[in-house]
């Protein structure tokens, strides 16, 4: 038994959500789909109503954020437009490249195009003037007013009234990349960062540090076992979720494990004393009070958002099979209480029940007497008749025929035809076709039975490579080696560390930098079954 919630369907999209966002006031939810339509569902007293609005883009939606009743949605190809909450363009602003990501402040939003470059852009759409000007940024987050960028060198920089006022010394002599960005209760920065090794074998390093974002001076670093992905403001802290699936609190320089998924988090939300988790195909979650739940999702659920006041939380997500169905746009109450359920049953509330009544053994193998009022009397009768009456019936009629045909043929002494043998021959065939078949048989339709055999999926060894001059390299991720004797595999997908899809087809190029890189080949058969092989690689720089 586990403890879980009632999760509910709050929409049905029509494509893969790639987007969730609840406008300031909760009177809509707005969630973009592949391909760049954007739909606003209504909410009354925090439950799903209609679609009110749809609007469609030429492009991709990878970011969307609200204010107000105006909703702004950055594309992968144009940049960032402003919608009302009836669909309608209030102003447009183009981000030369394409948008990247888009991170809200309390001034303006920052944007991240394609090429990494920082955009400054108010909420009027007009672009901030004497922004900095920033390349290469990875990750971004607000910490009150202060824009902390992540970029791809390991630089960390902190930007206020548009001018940066800090930059993170750089550590370690290969370089470092830093894993995640964020903030504690005291709005003190948290970061995580990944040390590259000096030389090939060494362990790299993997570290929390905690900044002061006024004074920036280093408050705690601490050593991980595991990479940090995700941090977020706690009760009484921050708030880890790393890369094996671990969350704990750390406060006051200890960590306190909350709960175990096994799986890398692609979540973390707080909101009031709930904690939501994602990770895999599941929703976990923590109440300060009644302890740890579980939801089950037919997809990865990587967009997860709860309402300011603690009331209800959305999630959406995908299981990464284009024959399938789009995965609904789930939600839940979180004042609902904790009610404990069999495991097997937490997928109830996304599976389609039968429309079609079910029927008893009785009404399945019933007489149907009304069948007979559609025959003639000769077929009534024929109908009350047994097989075997019914096999004289057709001998007594062909009996007849003999005797007929050797009239025939004694009348006109040209027909030259062995009438009682062809028949004898007709009757031994219609009784042969009364008999059931023989063991033979049954033995020869099960040797023609081949059982399947399920395909073994092979991402490869783990290797180690050195970089170019550049400091990067180009790599071939390889699944072709993949067993499958029988042309059973239907899909093919290669998942980055953070669970994302990077390719949908066995072979792929990747350019990677130095540092350790762990990739995953799923396969899916043409049962519906998935399988899995990961491979570490590990780039050293020239």
């Amino acid at each position: 038994m586990v403890q879980t919630l009632s999760a509910m369907i709050a929409f049905m999209p029509e494509r893969k959500v790639t987007h969730l966002c609840l406008a300031g006031d909760t009177s809509f939810l707005a969630w973009a789909e592949q391909g760049g339509r954007v739909s606003f569902g209504t909410l009354e007293h925090h439950l799903p109503g209609e679609v009110s609005a749809v609007w469609h883009n030429t492009a991709t939606v990878v970011g969307l954020c609200s204010r107000g009743n105006r909703l702004f949605a950055l594309d992968e190809l144009n940049g960032l437009t402003c919608l009302n909450d009836e669909g309608q363009v209030a102003w447009f602003s183009e981000v030369p490249g394409g948008g990247f990501s888009l991170h809200q402040g309390p001034e303006n939003m920052a944007v991240i195009d394609a090429l990494g470059r920082l955009h400054l852009i108010g909420y009027d759409g007009a672009n901030v003037e004497h922004a900095p000007s920033v390349d290469g940024v990875l990750k971004a987050c607000f910490i009150d007013e202060t824009l902390v960028l992540a970029c791809e060198d390991g630089t960390v920089l902190a930007i206020r009234k548009n001018s940066v006022v800090w930059r993170r010394p750089v550590r370690g002599e290969v370089g470092e990349s830093i894993t995640a960005l964020g903030a504690d209760l005291d709005g003190h920065l948290v970061l995580g960062r990944e040390g590259y090794a000096l030389v090939d074998g060494e362990e790299e390093a993997l570290e929390m540090e905690v900044w002061c974002p006024r004074t920036f001076e280093l408050i705690h670093r601490a050593d991980l076992k595991n990479r940090l992905t995700h941090c977020t403001p706690g009760a009484s802290g921050v708030l880890c979720g790393f890369d094996d699936g671990l969350v704990s609190n750390f406060s006051n320089g200890v960590f306190e494990e909350i709960l175990r998924t096994n799986y890398a988090i692609q979540e973390l939300v707080v909101s009031g004393e709930n904690l939501i988790v994602s990770s895999w195909f599941y929703l976990f979650g923590h109440r300060t009070d009644e302890g740890l739940w579980k939801i089950e999702h037919q997809g990865m659920p990587t967009q997860v958002l709860a309402s300011p006041n603690g009331k209800v939380c959305f999630f959406a997500g995908d299981d990464q099979n284009d024959w399938t169905d789009p995965e609904p746009i789930g939600y839940f109450s979180l004042d609902e209480g904790l009610f404990d359920v069999d495991a097997t049953e937490l997928t109830e509330w996304f599976q389609k029940g039968s429309n079609e009544p079910q029927l008893s053994a009785d009404e399945i193998y019933r007489v149907d007497d009304s069948v007979e009022n559609l025959l003639t009397e000769d077929e009534r009768a024929m109908m009350g008749k047994s097989v075997g009456a019914s096999i004289e019936s057709l001998q007594d009629a062909l009996g007849d025929l003999v005797d007929e045909l050797d009239d025939t043929t004694a009348d006109l002494g040209t027909l030259n035809v062995d009438a009682e043998g062809l028949l004898e021959a007709m009757n031994d065939e219609l009784s042969n076709m009364a008999l059931l078949p023989d063991e033979d048989l049954f033995d020869a339709l099960n040797e023609s039975v081949v059982a399947p055999i399920a395909p073994v999926p092979r991402a490869g060894d783990d290797r180690t490579m050195a970089c170019d001059s550049d400091g990067t390299a180009v790599v071939v991720l390889d699944g072709l080696g993949s067993e499958d004797v029988q042309n059973r595999i239907v899909m093919w997908s290669w998942v980055d560390d953070t669970g994302k899809e990077i390719a949908s087809q066995p072979q792929v190029k990747v350019r990677l930098d130095a540092g350790v890189h762990r990739f995953e080949l799923r396969i899916c058969d043409s049962d519906g079954r998935w399988s899995s092989d990961s491979i570490q690689l590990t780039l050293t720089k020239a």
